[in-house]
């Protein structure tokens, strides 16, 4: 974790299922550098991340 504020994110990264390949969040950079996953429920221990670029 970086000791600058974080001021803006964007998300970089969709977070998938491994099992159902169903939405499960998205992996947002923080402008500090710092990652963080956004989850639309509950934390999930099976994913793999796909950049968001490649799902348009």
């Amino acid at each position: 974790m970086s000791p600058e504020t974080r001021l803006t994110g964007e998300p970089i990264m969709r977070i998938l299922c491994k099992k159902t390949d169903t939405l499960v969040g998205y992996l947002y950079q923080w402008n500090n550098g710092d990652l963080q996953p956004a989850w639309l429920d509950t934390a999930k221990a099976e994913v793999r991340y796909e950049p968001i670029s490649a799902a348009a």
